[in-house]
This record gives structure tokens, C-alpha cells and sequence, in this order.
């Protein structure tokens, strides 16, 4: 038995619900508004003074103490070299007095010591090489 195919049904369309359009409200008249010029109160304007005064006054306060400051280290500062100065003179002359006090021998003298001593540097040396040249070379037999 041989059935017919069965004919396929087209799905089901969904149904959407509709919205209504919004209901377009009328636009609004825009009204130009002047902005009120606010009238500064004297007192106000007192008081900002007073602000800006303090505020300079701390600046100025600020710059004479550091000028007061200046003032007395360049003083201090023009003592204090020319006490280094004095003590620098007087530690000079102590040290020429002790350099003079010290004998300093002559350089003819030092050369002459230098010399001597290097030569009796060589001759050991020489001797020391003639005694281990004797004892590597062979004795002769007599």
C-alpha cells in the first residue's frame, strides 16, 4: 500500500499587536528670558576687598620677611669671611714658622745617598749571579 505523500502546511504567521502612534503634543513657545543683572551690594563688595587686601597683604608680608632674611645672611656672611680670613693668616704663619724649622738636606746630598745605595744594590746582584753561575757550571777535574 502505497500512501500519498502528505502536503506540508506553511507555518503560522505570528500576529504582532500594533501600537497606536503617540499623540504628538503641541510644541512649546519658548519664551526669551532675560537674565536679571544682579546688583552687587556694597557690603558684598566691602567684603571682597577686604579678601583681596588680606590675601595681598600675606604676599607682602611674606616678601619682606624673606628680604629681612637675605639682608642678615649677606651680613652674617660678609663676618664670617672675613673671620675665616684672619684665622687663615694666622694658621699660615704657624705653618711657615714649622716649615723653616725643618732641616731639609741638600739635593747634591740626597743624589750622592741615592747613588752609593744603588750601587751597592748592583754589586750584590752581581755577586749573587756569579755564585749561581759557579754553581751550575761543572766542576773541572784535575
Amino acid at each position: 500500500m502505497a500512501t500519498a505523500p502528505k502536503a506540508k502546511k506553511a507555518p503560522a504567521k505570528k500576529v504582532s499587536a500594533k501600537k497606536a502612534p503617540a499623540p504628538k503634543t503641541a510644541a512649546k513657545k519658548t519664551t526669551a528670558k532675560k537674565a536679571a543683572t544682579k546688583q552687587t551690594s556694597p557690603a558684598f563688595i566691602k567684603v571682597a576687598e577686604r579678601a583681596v587686601n588680606v590675601y595681598l597683604g600675606v604676599i607682602g608680608k611674606s616678601v619682606d620677611s624673606i628680604q629681612a632674611n637675605l639682608e642678615t645672611a649677606r651680613k652674617q656672611n660678609e663676618k664670617r669671611v672675613s673671620d675665616l680670613e684672619k684665622r687663615g693668616a694666622k694658621l699660615r704663619k704657624q705653618l711657615e714658622k714649622r716649615v723653616d724649622s725643618i732641616d731639609v738636606p741638600a739635593f747634591d746630598e740626597v743624589v750622592g745617598d741615592a747613588r752609593q745605595q744603588l750601587s751597592k744594590v748592583q754589586n750584590q746582584v752581581e755577586d749573587a749571579v756569579v755564585s749561581v753561575k759557579d754553581r751550575f757550571t761543572p766542576a773541572k777535574a784535575a
